[in-house]
């Protein structure tokens, strides 16, 4: 709630400081201080961009039907008499029909637009002066939430974000289920025994997304940002394999009967027994990073094979495997996202720019000439993308962090 704008979570939808938004209110609230709507209002009614418009609010109606209906009750938007503004009557679900205003796009005549992007941004109920032009707002990036899809055996896509919590399939004898929490669990059904081949599944998380997964051993994994797992519904024969696609972090069951084997798609490979690990395998990086916080791990690459230690890092390159021991804080940092937090710690402006990236979902440039020095700061996740730019140009003395649309420009500061 702190990264949104209060007023619109308040007068749009309903919603206390305490109440956490979807993603789907997150993006109305997003798509409205972002001034697209604005942007958008300001046409000719003769302009196509009308029906886009329109549209916009149809796309939002079924599940936000009181958003303009709560500004309207709260404040009152005028239009000079001689002019009229639109009306488009649209129906809505189950419940009860509103009417949706689209105001002030006729020609030359924006006060009702403007009057509504104050009162969304500034709650301000006082009204705007004809002629007059607001200020730009600094656009509001929010931050990722827990978001993913499941993907099932033959092919079927669940979305997680959507779906409601309890049972939401079933593979062969297994129950999969989504907790209120924002996680999957995987267990065997009531009075049913596991089939021995047992199907795969994937679970995917978007640039801007995270989630978790209790597998069906009753290991856990919890993934980051533009991630993806591939698990069997039930672990049979003599190991337990999964593949994984960018950043999780592995709390696995013990078995030892049973081996606990990562893939990654890199060739490397993580075997344990029962442990607590983070593994980083993103696509296009140069390295696989292993960090081991509890338990032993053996990393194979080719035909080499090396062991960790708890507060030791494997990384694995085109040159081999590289052990590392890692201190207290290392270890956090590594485990950051995980926990919440976004740590900037010892990293250089590019590798902080792909953490932006992946959990803002924004692009990002660095700008020739710019240090490669490294740079400090912690922020909580949950922080506006604006607030942690603030942080690192206020943390740091080289390197300059500018918001473009929606790039983030890293370059050096004119001191």
């Amino acid at each position: 709630m702190k990264s949104l704008s209060r007023n619109v979570a308040r007068l749009a939808l309903g919603k206390t400081d305490d109440e956490p938004l979807s993603s789907d209110e997150q993006e109305v609230c997003e798509e409205w201080t972002s001034g697209k709507a604005l942007e958008i209002m300001k046409v000719d009614i003769s302009d196509p961009r009308l029906l886009e418009y329109a549209g916009l609010f149809d796309r939002l109606e079924n599940k936000k039907q009181a958003v303009w209906e709560s500004i309207v009750a709260a404040h009152s938007l005028t239009v000079p008499a001689q002019q009229e503004a639109p009306v488009v009557q649209m129906q809505t679900g189950t419940r009860r029909k509103r009417t949706w205003m689209v105001a002030a796009i006729l020609t030359g005549s924006i006060i009702g637009a403007i009057a509504l992007y104050q009162i969304i941004n500034n709650n301000n109920n006082q009204p705007v002066p004809a002629g007059t032009t607001p200020a730009v707002a600094e656009k509001t990036i929010i931050p990722g939430s827990p978001k993913a899809v499941l993907i099932l055996a033959d092919k079927t896509e669940i979305d997680l974000d959507t779906a409601r919590p309890g049972i939401i399939a079933y593979q062969d004898q297994m129950e999969i289920s989504k907790q209120a929490d924002n996680q999957i669990v995987y267990k065997v059904a009531a009075n049913q025994k596991p089939a021995s081949a047992a199907p795969d599944n994937m679970l995917r998380t978007p640039y801007g997304g995270e989630y978790k997964v209790t597998l069906a051993d009753g290991s856990k994994v919890w993934l980051n940002a533009g991630s993806s797992l591939k698990y069997p519904t039930a672990f049979n024969g003599n190991n337990r394999t999964v593949e994984i696609k960018g950043e999780g972090y592995f709390e696995v069951a013990e078995n030892k009967a049973k081996p606990f084997r990562v893939l990654t798609t890199d060739g490397a490979e993580v075997k344990v027994l029962g442990t607590r690990f983070n593994v980083k395998a993103y696509e296009g990086e140069k390295e696989v990073t292993t960090t081991l916080v509890s338990g032993a791990v053996a990393i194979q690459y080719g035909t080499v094979q090396k062991n960790i230690k708890p507060n030791q890092q494997a990384i694995v390159s085109s040159e081999g495997i590289t052990v590392k021991n890692r201190s207290k804080d290392e270890i956090t940092q590594a485990l950051a996202w995980k926990n919440g937090q976004i740590n900037f710690e010892g990293e250089t402006a590019q590798s902080i720019l792909k953490q932006l990236e992946r959990w803002y979902v924004v692009n990002t440039r660095v700008e020739t000439n710019t240090p490669e020095t490294t740079l400090t700061g912690n922020v909580e996740r949950t922080a506006s993308l604006s607030d942690v730019l603030k942080l690192l140009n206020t943390t740091n003395e080289s390197v300059l962090f500018t918001l473009e649309g929606r790039t983030v420009v890293a370059k050096a500061k004119n001191n």
